[in-house]
């Protein structure tokens, strides 16, 4: 994974700056906080809660030390998250900030969520946990340079891949790189349609390893 930086708990921080700013206007975080001045905060939370557990129980990386953009991946094994992974990988300062700016609305489309992983993502795959590029990088190639290296590992493994997104324009760039819609779906209490999305791994071509 030379093409790539992989992060740790220490640059969590940095790295939740990007994506805060990627997914600040995601569907998801504006219906669980309407106001623009708020949503900053719980985007910035929601980033880090993400990737302190990716960082305990996955694995993160970013396009290089400018963090253009930030991907993280956590295998089946440890997914959906529970309530001890979760209190033993993020600091609760980081959890009070995410119900605090309204966080608390995610419950049951964090629930409807997992219910569809349970259900439709293959054994063993690894979960695309998160995948965003800060807003002034955007069309520039960097959602590619995040998603190749991963996926090419996984079919040398033979390893599905599984993803899911409140964000229909994010679709197509998922099937450009393979994945297929397995569901679509409403969120439950919200007019947002959720899209899970499955990668098979690509076997070689014969004659190659």
């Amino acid at each position: 994974m030379s093409e790539l930086v992989q992060l740790g708990r220490d640059d969590v921080a940095q790295a939740a700056e990007a994506l805060a700013a990627a997914f600040r206007d995601y569907p998801l975080l504006t219906f669980a906080c309407p106001r623009p001045e708020g949503r900053g905060q719980l985007a910035r939370a929601f980033s880090r809660i993400i990737l302190h557990y990716a960082a305990c129980y996955g694995e993160v990386y970013a396009t290089s030390r400018v963090f253009e953009g930030v991907a993280a991946w956590v295998p089946s094994s440890h997914f959906p998250m529970t309530f001890g992974k979760t209190i033993r990988s993020v600091p609760p300062s980081i959890l009070l900030a995410l119900a605090r700016h309204g966080g608390n609305r995610l419950r049951a489309a964090g629930a409807h969520l997992d219910a569809l992983q349970r259900r439709l993502a293959p054994p063993d795959h690894l979960f695309l946990f998160i995948l965003g590029v800060a807003p002034q990088f955007q069309g520039e190639g960097h959602a590619g340079r995040l998603l190749r290296p991963v996926l090419a590992r996984l079919d040398r493994e033979g390893r599905p891949c599984y993803v899911d997104t409140v964000n229909g324009k994010a679709v197509p760039i998922y099937e450009h790189f393979g994945f297929r819609i397995v569901a679509e779906s409403s969120l439950p209490g919200t007019d947002l349609t959720a899209w899970a999305l499955v990668r098979d791994p690509v076997p070689p071509l014969p004659g190659t390893r």
